[in-house]
């Protein structure tokens, strides 16, 4: 483990990882995916998948490539003698909410071990039981034969910390030497503050049984919004996510939305905000629920209360 202050921080690290271990043999490239989102830093900039959060930052930092998500044809493809790694997100976050299939999974680490590179993961969003386990790839492999998945290295933040600032990064033995003093470091990363904080996060996830809880109230949430689609189909197109990790599409050409350039996810969003629910756009037409994990029924229930009333104006 190496403990930062953030999630782009962690993905720095795991760059870092993936030349070094390249190093030698001249590889230096890293695959991701498009609609992928993985920090604001000028490599993470250039790691994203997303034309509008390249936009006013060229020239792009060399050694990175996109390809389709959840596609393995596209991956394998994409692998040439410069490639030292491949990183995911178990789920599509800022993209829109798509969760990694089993089958891809998989598949990636068997191409990763054939072909000698490093099958990474970003879990910054995803990750820390957001989906039911402490991973994503967990949830998504729990009724498939996953024969231990595990990949080589993997950054987590945001939730982790329970609100103070806090990133990490796990790698797998055979790499944990790869980063020292002199090729990486942290100024704040890991204090005694944000490190106790961090463990009674912990605690109290285990004490009040909030894994099965994201996964219970999940399912809740999730029905009543399916309900809500089914009502009104000219607003709503679909919902999807895991858990605690859920987005709900829009409809194409809703005619309150006509006058304004701005995306449908921008919009409704605002209408949400001023209704008194936060959420996040996700994408142009998605709009996301990331709850914290001890949100009440009665919360949820609020706050879809709220949810159903917007819809209905826009229907």
């Amino acid at each position: 483990m190496f403990f930062c202050n953030s999630g782009a921080e962690a993905n720095e690290g795991l760059y870092k990882i993936a030349r070094l271990h390249g190093h030698t043999d001249g590889r230096y490239e890293v695959i991701t995916t498009e609609n992928s989102f993985h920090g604001r830093t000028l490599a993470g900039i250039a790691a994203t998948g997303q034309k509008k959060v390249k936009q006013g930052f060229e020239p792009a930092v060399e050694g990175f490539k996109h390809v389709p998500f959840n596609d393995l044809k596209a991956m394998q493809a994409a692998i040439t003698e410069k490639t030292a790694a491949i990183l995911i997100e178990g789920i599509q976050g800022e993209g829109g909410i798509y969760p990694a299939k089993p089958e891809y999974l998989l598949g990636l680490r068997k191409l990763c071990t054939d072909k000698n590179i490093l099958m990474m993961m970003d879990s910054v969003q995803c990750g820390f039981f957001r989906t039911g386990h402490f991973q994503s790839w967990e949830t998504i492999l729990s009724d498939s034969n996953s024969d231990g998945f595990q990949p080589d290295a993997f950054s987590m933040a945001k939730s982790l910390g329970a609100g103070l600032p806090m990133g990490a990064i796990w790698a797998n033995e055979s790499l944990q030497d790869l980063l020292g003093p002199g090729t990486h470091g942290t100024t704040f990363g890991g204090t005694p503050l944000v490190s106790a904080h961090a463990l009674k996060a912990l605690e109290i996830i285990e004490r009040d049984g909030l894994a099965q809880h994201a996964v219970t109230l999940g399912s809740h949430l999730t029905k009543r919004i399916q309900t809500l689609i089914e009502a009104h189909p000219t607003v709503l197109k679909e919902v999807r996510g895991l858990g605690l990790m859920i987005g709900i599409e829009l409809a194409e050409d809703i005619p309150a939305f006509a006058e304004s350039n701005r995306p449908a996810s921008v919009q409704i969003v605002e209408r949400l905000h001023d209704a008194g629910l936060l959420t996040i756009p996700a994408g142009a037409r998605v709009f996301r629920l990331l709850p914290p994990l001890n949100l009440s029924q009665a919360d949820a229930d609020e706050g879809l209360a709220i949810i159903e009333g917007v819809i209905k104006e826009l229907s």
